[in-house]
């Protein structure tokens, strides 16, 4: 018989569940909501949401080029909040140098997308980057002091404020900005839970921050925004590149549809995936290069676990994926869920082999993460291409997207294990 009180008293099982405890009230409480919300904005409106995501998206993964992760790693506190201050001095600079090219070539890039109605609210970008960046510098430090409880308590802030923010603008008509601030409040709502711990109990170490440690910080993690940051962005991009393309090619409603699917099917990855590739990558961080094979067993009971937990939403939306969305959000989103059976495969692989890919960071192995955002990239480019010259349908379009990309996380899964296997050996 499987005995519940063992799991429960393993502290990395315990910490997941603390985090996931609040993304899933999170994602319920969107859950919920996601139906009205639908009812208030139209696909079109959605689909500028949908645009401004994914290029927040995007920038904001290097808004202080990834300085950040250096936190949860660092060989002592001192250390560790010189880091800290670097990361937010580099966001600061980011964010200015972003600012500044929105103002110069802002709308005729969003022009190039069909996203001219983003272009009024084109400095919302700025600002939403600077607001992520923050959240997640302070979100690394709560890692490193493994403070699970608020990192969880951030979740529910999250969520409800994002939704009451969504539908109390949207029933005041005031288009798509209503959404655009939602998403940023919710992307970056607890920010002051995260840093109050550190300005409450931790004083003294802030005086400890100074401008030689900083740049020896700078120096020390400089792998970091040379081959981490872009090898994120790069990651990002073939997540968010193909909101662009669609955008393109199909306009905006298309995008918003696709919009819709893809937050919904998404949330095993963003209820379960990110709360494990975080507490991964902190467990990983501290007995990664001590104790390599245990490092590998956990990651194979890792692989085991996520394959059960996917597979029945995977299996759910296979079947009835068209139907649950013209029922939950009304008839005008069937084809969402068209776009939802598709991307439900995607969806499973990345919930399964993305929390292992930590191991690329533990061990700083920055430029083989590199080559592989790299191919990752070019495959989504190569697919759009194909798209748009053979004149394929939004359907087969995502088709060769879901193939291509669940190929990349199977790869990065196998060269995960091949760096913690080296390690081994290097030990031993």
């Amino acid at each position: 018989m499987f005995d519940y009180r063992k799991l429960l008293k393993n502290n990395f099982t315990k910490s997941v569940l603390m985090i996931t405890g609040g993304t899933a009230f999170a994602q319920f409480l969107s859950i919920v909501l996601s139906p009205i919300i639908t009812r208030i904005y139209p696909p079109e409106q959605y689909g500028v949401l949908t645009v401004y995501v994914s290029i927040l998206g995007m920038l904001s993964i290097v808004g202080s080029l990834k300085y950040e992760w250096g936190i949860p790693i660092a060989d002592d506190e001192e250390k560790a909040i010189n880091t800290l201050a670097l990361s937010i001095i580099v966001l600061l600079f980011i964010v200015s140098l972003i600012t500044f090219a929105i103002i110069i070539f802002g709308t005729s890039f969003l022009g190039l997308f069909d996203a001219k109605s983003l272009i009024d609210y084109k400095f919302l970008i700025p600002i939403g980057v600077f607001m992520m960046g923050l959240y997640s510098i302070f979100t690394q430090w709560a890692l490193r002091n493994k403070n699970y409880k608020s990192i969880s308590k951030t979740k529910f802030s999250q969520s409800i404020s994002q939704n009451i923010i969504k539908i109390g603008l949207g029933l005041l008509k005031i288009g798509p900005i209503g959404l655009i601030i939602g998403n940023i409040t919710g992307q970056s709502a607890g920010i002051t839970t995260l840093a109050s711990p550190l300005f409450r109990k931790n004083r003294e170490l802030l005086k400890k921050i100074n401008f030689k440690k900083i740049i020896w910080s700078a120096k020390r993690y400089k792998e970091f925004p040379m081959y981490l940051a872009p090898s994120q962005f790069l990651n990002t991009a073939g997540l968010q590149l193909p909101v662009l393309m669609i955008t393109s090619i199909y306009g905006k409603s298309t995008i918003g549809l696709y919009g819709l699917a893809n937050s919904i099917v998404s949330i095993p990855m963003n209820l379960i995936g990110r709360s494990i590739a975080d507490v991964f990558y902190a467990e990983a961080a501290s007995i990664g290069r001590t104790d390599p094979e245990q490092l590998k067993n956990l990651s194979i009971k890792l692989l085991k676990k996520l394959i059960l937990v996917g597979i029945v939403p995977l299996i759910t939306l296979l079947i009835f994926g068209p139907i649950l969305f013209s029922f939950v959000f009304g008839e005008a989103w069937y084809q969402a869920g068209v776009y939802a059976r598709i991307l439900s495969f995607l969806v499973f692989t990345r919930l399964i082999f993305t929390p292992i890919s930590m191991v690329f960071s533990v061990f700083e192995k920055q430029k083989q993460a590199l080559i592989l955002d790299v191919l990752r990239v070019g495959f989504v480019l190569f697919v759009f291409f194909i798209a748009y010259y053979f004149s394929l349908n939004s359907y087969s379009a995502i088709i060769l997207y879901t193939i291509s990309m669940s190929f990349i996380y199977f790869l990065t899964f196998v060269w995960a294990q091949r760096i913690i296997n080296l390690e081994i050996e290097n030990k031993y």
